[in-house]
């Protein structure tokens, strides 16, 4: 549930690889006994993966539901199915006695329609594996009188044999949530943090290494990258990355997360300050900085630089060069845009923070004595977004005496006590105003900037904690003045609905669910999302967005999560619903800042092979994010991989700032599939499904 897209992808690729490499064989079933609940956009990676077939039984840890089924297909959020088996003994460690056979068989939910099940025999969980005793058992258990007979085979001879009983299996749509262990969405949230960051890192290495390689011919840093990515993905292992292991695993593993971030962000500025000289210089004797976007569309937003605020317009997957004093669009009508900040602010921005309130040219936002926000008012809509007598970003901590895999699904019975608001200031630097409140609750301190920003509809809360409590949870929620009977969260390569209400046990069950970058409950006509840059559980309960912020359980860590933390969550107000405010996209902002780099100077003329402002890749449909850029495994050409972010049927052409010479589709391991056209305007054009990821490779001429 919790590593992104292309995490997912990058799993299954090196693992297909390392099989193929090391015995020639390829893998067609993703084996997965013990990971906590399944992400709905599964199916779909592993079909586009060549995986037919999928392996669990964890689902029967589940508390409150049984799933109907041990064979199905299971259908992700873009209508892929694979088929899935979960053996019906409920277990991974069978002593595959006789007494295992009777069961399988009595509690096998689908026995009417399949003739086939699976007995995971030996010590499964700690990688012991059968024992003398196991096989001893099985050699007489083959065709007992009485007992269904048994086969020792391979897992996808089962598998062949089960799916030539697929026209006879029910269909499970949506995701595979698992009703336990909810706090490993939570735990050891450091972890949690460097891993998200380092994954956005990882994204804009790649893109950047893919401009310095097909512009420049600069050498693509393929076995680093390798490297990293594997090291990253180590750390995703379903007792690490969930906060569910030994002291000793965090000692060493946040040590490591520091290192191959700090080495991946100075690869991410070498990389672009390669790039920046060899950039036309357009402007003598004036300060160069390269501002550049990985996002696939053109981004307005503030920037400090060189002591001053600006206003950038960065185009999709490019950049652009800002000079002191200099609007460069002036030059070229598609450049990017600078505005410079002026001496003094007036555009009705307000602070005061003995008043307890902050207004820009959007909100209004006024907080009570404790600092909850009592009001939210959108001016531009005219509608207020707290209800009356509510309480916006409602800081709470709650008794939590579970162990890394778990706390009481009753914890909110008790409201949770405050925080200690200790101190109150203002907050102005140009275009951001806002308060700054710092708590303390116990051993612990909070501080937190609430803060505005002048044209932007987020509302940000910057957040640094000290936090050295046992047996606790933090989390903040915001009723807001929406109704929808579902919550719309965003997973790897596309979002899912879930219920707001607790009809059934099945809605009961779902009480702490796992978005990624943000939620939203919107009404068809407007909205409220909230954002995050690191955390994963949240709680809708009719109109109330509740994040998850920090626990600190004991066991099996002592230690878990008492320390410093820091964290940026936001709340985003928007006319429209979350497909029509594009929501996604200020997700993918907030978590994907605009880099900037300072040209060399002088400028080398002879280094001026670029323009001072351009786009490298470009989906001209507003839905269509473009997850990855990288050089391909094999070879040397480009991977591009896309995907339709909304949940609708898309036409769009892809805008490519480089010359290609062949593309192709291809799957998610970089076999072609099929050529695609290149129009002379160097566009491809693609058709999206429903939530569909596209795969393009792409053969360039050498430089």
């Amino acid at each position: 549930n919790v590593p992104g897209g292309e995490s997912l992808v990058r799993q299954i690729l090196y693992g297909k690889r390392y099989f193929q490499q090391e015995f020639g064989l390829e893998m067609k079933s993703l084996w997965m006994p013990d990971v906590f609940g399944y992400s709905a956009s599964l199916p779909q990676i592993l079909k586009k993966s060549g995986v037919d077939y999928m392996m669990t039984q964890k689902l029967s840890w589940s508390e409150y539901n049984r799933y109907p089924h041990h064979s199905f297909l299971w259908e992700g959020i873009d209508g892929s199915a694979v088929l899935t088996h979960m053996p019906p003994e409920d277990t991974y460690n069978s002593p595959a006695a006789p007494r295992s056979i009777v069961k399988a068989e009595r509690e096998y939910l689908d026995k009417n329609v399949s003739g086939h099940a699976l007995m995971l025999f030996g010590i499964g969980d700690g990688g012991g594996g059968p024992g003398e005793e196991h096989l001893e058992r099985l050699s007489r258990e083959k065709n007992l009188l009485g007992l269904s007979p048994v086969t020792q085979e391979p897992s996808w001879k089962f598998f062949e044999r089960l799916n030539k009983e697929r026209a006879r299996f029910q269909t499970w749509r949506g995701e595979l949530y698992l009703e336990k262990h909810q706090g490993t969405l939570t735990s050891q949230a450091r972890s949690k943090r460097y891993n998200r960051k380092m994954e956005k890192a990882l994204r804009e290495l790649e893109f950047a290494s893919v401009l310095a390689a097909a512009r420049l011919g600069r050498s693509y840093p393929s076995e680093l990258l390798e490297t990293i990515w594997k090291e990253v993905l180590l750390y995703q292992f379903h007792d690490i990355l969930p906060g569910s292991s030994i002291q000793r695993v965090y000692d060493e593993s946040l040590i490591r997360y520091e290192e191959l971030l700090q080495q991946t962000e100075a690869m991410i500025t070498d990389t672009y300050s390669f790039l920046a000289d060899h950039i036309t210089s357009q402007v003598d004797g004036s300060a160069r900085i390269v501002v550049f976007n990985s996002l696939p569309w053109t981004r307005e937003e503030w920037l400090h630089m060189e002591g001053r605020w600006r206003k950038v317009r960065v185009p999709s997957m490019g950049y652009t060069v800002i000079a002191d004093g200099v609007d460069l669009s002036s030059e070229d009508e598609a450049a990017s845009s600078i505005e410079m900040v002026p001496e003094t602010w007036d555009s009705g921005i307000r602070v005061t923070a003995e008043g307890h309130s902050i207004e820009s040219d959007t909100f209004i936002v006024q907080f009570d004595q404790n600092g909850a926000i009592l009001s939210i008012l959108d001016k531009a809509e005219a509608r207020e977004v707290i209800p009356q007598g509510r309480l916006g970003n409602d800081l709470r901590v709650y008794h939590d005496n579970g162990d890394a895999w778990d706390f009481r699904h009753d914890y909110a019975v008790n409201p949770g006590m405050p925080l200690t608001l200790r101190r109150i200031r203002e907050l102005r630097d140009g275009p951001r105003i806002g308060l700054f409140f710092e708590y303390s609750y116990g051993e612990s301190s909070l501080s937190q900037t609430v803060v505005l920003t002048e044209g932007s509809r987020r509302i940000d809360f910057e957040t640094r904690a000290d936090w050295r409590e046992d047996g606790k949870m933090l989390r903040t929620s915001f009723p807001v003045h929406i109704r929808a009977d579902q919550v719309h969260c965003e997973i790897q390569f596309g979002s899912l609905s879930r219920p707001t209400h607790r009809n059934t046990m099945w809605d009961f069950a779902k009480d702490e669910i796992c978005a990624h970058q943000w939620i939203d409950l919107s009404e068809p006509d407007y909205g409220v999302a909230l954002l995050n840059d690191c955390k994963y559980g949240h709680r809708v309960i009719e109109n109330v967005l509740d994040l998850n912020l920090l626990r600190s359980s004991s066991y099996p860590d002592p230690a878990a999560d008492r320390a410093e933390h820091a964290f940026t969550y936001s709340l985003y107000p928007h006319p429209g619903n979350h497909v029509q405010a594009e929501v996604y996209r200020r997700g993918h902002e907030l978590n994907i800042p605009l880099r900037t780099v300072s040209m060399s100077s002088p400028p080398d003329p002879e280094n001026g092979q670029l323009p001072y402002t351009t786009a490298f890749v470009e989906p001209d449909h507003p839905y269509i994010m473009v997850e990855s850029v990288k050089k391909a495994e094999d070879g040397d050409d480009i991977i591009i991989r896309l995907y339709e972010t909304s949940g609708t049927h898309a036409k769009a052409a892809l805008r490519l700032g480089f010359q290609a010479l062949e593309a192709w589709m291809a799957d998610l391991m970089e076999n072609i599939i099929a050529p695609l056209p290149i129009a002379e305007s160097s566009e491809i054009a693609l058709a999206f499904t429903p939530f569909q990821i596209i795969t393009l490779r792409l053969k360039l001429p050498q430089v």
